[in-house]
């Protein structure tokens, strides 16, 4: 692509190193590299933004913050995308849509998307079947993997595996950890979800002989020459093989691959079909399908679809302001049940628990008042007692008497 391209990409958060993530650092980087501006928009700036942002790249909160109109919208995620499609209206966009069934992944309907990408087919029947978009309008663009960021692997796999790890979600599946135990396997979850994220996971990966991991990070494994066995804690649907890689890559090693229920019995069976020759060849297999510069060949060609070729969007002021109407509907909060913003619920619920706990303070409080009333009572009977004759007397009486 010979034109030099402003691009906005958006993501709904950029925290942590999880998958979205990791593609929108891949997508802004690579297409740095080939000449375009990417610009970045997330509300949340966390490590992922640090990272895009120390090979020049900008990332930004506020899309106030924007002094140029961008050429096209690459979106991720339907928040920040209706934000930055009703921020530039007239601006052509790619929405890609993640996942099969968080709410944040479902598509924003705006005249201005002239393509839905999905990476496998479960996110593209949500497009098609749940959300009416046009099959025509619908295109598969599967994960991909920088390769330039995978180091050699320090040695070739071994007849049998000697170490494995659990990437990513897998890492917190109890089951794998008995199954490495009972097969003699030098286990370790790695980089799981909610913790600390590895800047360079790759580094790690090709350390390890066998990974348990699903979607793209089980791609990235097998990309870093691992054996593969497909399972989180959803389910299993085992090992990785050059006669089942094709129809698993279509399904995004993913949701609709993870068909039989995890157990640790499941698993010593999955990792006793371990071939290490086989792995090999899955491993060139995922290197062949998922090289991130044949992915931004696909993107690339995609923007030169929407803008200037057959793809180009109808936008039409009524059209945009439809568009608009109907996100604000979708996505406003309205009801503390409404399960697109589950801490409306959460923030009721601790009202309703704030006002308990004022209630029964308050009550203590009382109680307290109380019970410090009749202490001090207790203690002035106490004194004047002490400042009795009578007392006085009797203390006299024991003294003189020895008692």
């Amino acid at each position: 692509m010979n034109r030099r391209l402003a691009i906005l990409i958006t993501n709904i958060w950029l925290e942590s190193r999880g998958g979205s993530e990791i593609v929108t650092r891949d997508l802004a980087l690579g297409l740095s590299r080939r000449g375009h501006r990417p610009i970045v928009y997330s509300p949340t700036l966390g490590l992922v933004a640090t990272d895009i942002m120390a090979r020049g790249i900008p990332v930004i909160d506020d899309l106030r913050l924007i002094g140029e109109t961008p050429d096209i919208v690459h979106g991720h995620h339907s928040i920040p995308s209706g934000e930055a499609l009703i921020r530039f209206p007239h601006i052509p966009a790619v929405y890609t849509c993640h996942a099969f069934d968080f709410w944040m992944e479902a598509p924003v309907h705006f005249p201005q998307i002239a393509v839905y990408a999905a990476p496998d087919e479960a996110c593209r029947d949500r497009l098609v079947h749940r959300e009416g978009i046009d099959p025509a309008q619908v295109v598969m663009l599967p994960n991909a993997v920088d390769l330039s960021r995978i180091p050699s692997r320090p040695a070739e796999l071994p007849i049998r595996p000697l170490r494995a790890a659990a990437f990513h979600k897998a890492a917190t599946v109890a089951e794998i950890a008995q199954a490495c135990a009972a097969a003699s396997i030098a286990y370790e979850p790695l980089g799981q979800p909610g913790v600390s994220s590895l800047p360079d996971p790759e580094n790690e990966l090709v350390q390890y002989d066998l990974v348990f991991a699903t979607a793209r990070a089980a791609l990235e494994a097998m990309c870093c020459g691992c054996a593969v066995v497909v399972c989180d804690r959803r389910g299993l649907a085992g090992l990785v093989t050059t006669k089942n890689f094709d129809e698993m890559r279509i399904r995004n090693f993913g949701l609709r691959t993870l068909s039989a229920p995890i157990t640790a019995e499941r698993l010593i069976e999955e990792i006793s079909r371990y071939d290490a020759t086989d792995a090999r060849a899955v491993s060139q297999l995922a290197r062949n399908a998922a090289d991130l510069e044949q992915h931004l060949d696909r993107v690339e060609s995609l923007y030169s679809e929407v803008l200037d070729g057959p793809r180009q969007p109808v936008i039409t002021p009524l059209g945009q302001e439809r568009a608009v109407a109907r996100f604000l509907h979708e996505n406003l909060p309205r009801t503390t049940g409404d399960t697109r913003w589950p801490w409306l619920g959460v923030l009721k619920n601790l009202d309703v628990r704030r006002e308990a706990l004022e209630t029964q303070l308050a009550k203590a409080a009382v109680e307290r008042a109380e019970v410090e009333g009749h202490l001090q009572r207790l203690a002035e009977q106490l004194a004047l007692l002490n400042r009795s004759r009578a007392l006085r007397c009797a203390r006299w009486l024991r003294r003189l008497t020895g008692t």
